[in-house]
């Protein structure tokens, strides 16, 4: 985030200071803790600012662990395997990051008063889920059917339905999760699974 107009560039101590911040402001609101406002005044406005650094934090490491991860894969089918695989092993080693972001999106409004996360611009996967099936289809590893509802049914499964799983019981296995939906996936698009080879 850049710094406020007027406000002289952050110094490597002060960014520093700002992510262990942001780092910890997961933990607290994954506990649903309240933040003191006095300990966050300095390195942030407000917590409106401090939640959408969360959220900027957690899409940009989340999407630099994924994004190698898919291109590593040649098929459609092994791209949406590894986004599955990969979020779940994300889920598992920032797993407070992740329901702190759940819990400001069930929760936190920004100054308009619509929700926060919808109100802040995120960068997408490259390529994108819609991308990675149009390209399935187009080489006809994947039958035809609409791209929009099956890439929402997916990023759908990852950031709500796994991760609200993982918020009820922090033991889930999330690897069997994410192999169960990659299977799913594969039975349901296949070419060949509706082609009876």
């Amino acid at each position: 985030m850049q710094p406020k107009p007027g406000r002289p560039a952050r110094t490597f101590t002060e960014v520093a200071r700002r992510a262990q911040i942001v780092e910890c402001a997961a933990d607290v609101i994954a506990e649903r803790a309240g933040i003191a406002k006095s300990v966050i005044s300095y390195h942030f406005a407000d917590k409106n600012e401090l939640m959408q650094e969360l959220i900027r934090t957690t899409v940009a490491a989340y999407t630099q662990f994924l994004e190698p991860r898919l291109a590593a894969e040649p098929s459609a089918g092994g791209k949406i395997r590894a986004y599955l695989d990969g979020s779940a092993q994300h889920m598992a080693a920032r797993k407070n990051m992740h329901l702190a972001v759940l819990e400001i999106a069930f929760n936190a409004a920004g100054p308009d008063g619509r929700p926060l996360l919808a109100s802040m611009p995120l960068d997408p996967l490259t390529p994108t889920l819609e991308q990675i099936i149009l390209q399935g289809q187009q080489a006809g590893e994947l039958r035809k059917f609409d791209i929009e509802v099956m890439a929402g049914l997916l990023r759908s499964a990852v950031t709500h339905t796994m991760v609200l799983a993982l918020r009820a019981n922090p033991a889930t296995d999330l690897a069997g999760y994410a192999s169960e939906l990659a299977t799913a996936f594969h039975l349901a698009t296949s070419a060949q699974a509706t082609s009876g080879q």
